[in-house]
């Protein structure tokens, strides 16, 4: 049974409205592979994968080994299977941070499906009113980033990890991101209405130092870690809730253009994931999924 999203409702909380990378195996399919069977083979291939990677008995490398193949297999559920777009795209940022985390273990330099921005992206027929909410979670989370890299430029943050990002300029850059991200997702919308505020409500980000209360779990974490993976929650929710794919009704050409699309996106919001894990956010099922 499909695992759902934890609810993303909460994810304005922390900041309420005030008024290029590495190429995954994406395999050309027969039409047939939207089927429920071939989806759920994807599925079924996926979960074994990432069920190797957890057999605590298993060899380091082996367990490294299927949790990389895990995080490419994933990716492929998201992209062949739309009605499974969120589990594939954060079951893919959960087997990246894994890998991530037994690469030292084995002497490996590990790197992630990385995507930062959508600049190569031309073309994303998911629908408007989807894309503009996605626009919107990404303004959010670039103007979040932004007030706390400013606030603890001046040393505020007691956490070393944040304090590590300023002086990196790593939050900065960041931000730029997130709001460089939704000026091209509304400009990819064809017209649809813009939902970004642009400046929103920052009450609970300077009520901090580096660690808050996710509002959607109600969890203790990393600050920056918490705006991670709510952006990643309300990017989910908006694909989940808005977007309309329909492969059989496309053009091959169409076909390959929205696959390829889609990767990217996926590969982008698993970015927001993984940067959250890799900050110390809980990974775990009961966590992410209900």
């Amino acid at each position: 049974m499909r695992a759902q999203l934890v609810a993303a409702a909460a994810v304005c909380a922390l900041v309420a409205p005030t008024a290029a990378c590495s190429a995954p195996r994406v395999e050309g399919r027969a039409e047939s592979e939207q089927s429920v069977d071939v989806c759920e083979t994807l599925l079924g291939e996926a979960a074994a994968a990432s069920g190797h990677g957890d057999e605590a008995g298993a060899p380091k490398i082996a367990r490294y080994m299927a949790f990389e193949d895990a995080a490419h297999r994933w990716l492929d559920v998201a992209i062949q299977c739309p009605a499974r777009f969120a589990e594939g795209t954060l079951r893919s940022a959960q087997a990246q941070a894994a890998a991530h985390t037994l690469a030292g273990t084995v002497g490996a330099s590990y790197e992630p499906l990385t995507v930062e921005r959508l600049d190569d992206v031309d073309t994303l027929d998911i629908g408007g009113d989807a894309l503009a909410k996605l626009a919107l979670a990404e303004d959010r989370a670039g103007f979040a980033t932004e007030v706390l890299a400013g606030r603890f430029a001046d040393g505020v943050a007691e956490d070393a990890t944040t304090a590590r990002l300023v002086k990196d300029g790593d939050l900065l850059a960041m931000s730029d991101n997130h709001k460089e991200t939704a000026s091209r997702l509304m400009h990819l919308s064809d017209g649809a209405k813009d939902l970004r505020r642009k400046v929103y409500a920052t009450q609970e980000l300077t009520a901090h130092s580096g660690q808050a209360v996710d509002p959607a779990t109600g969890l203790r974490a990393n600050t920056v870690a918490i705006l991670e993976i709510d952006c990643a929650r309300e990017g989910l929710a908006a694909f989940d809730a808005s977007a309309h794919i329909d492969y059989t009704a496309m053009s091959a050409q169409q076909r390959t253009q929205t696959r390829a699309a889609l990767a990217q996106l996926s590969m982008l919001i698993a970015t927001h994931a993984y940067t959250a894990f890799t900050l110390g956010y809980p990974r775990t099922d009961d966590v992410l999924f209900d």
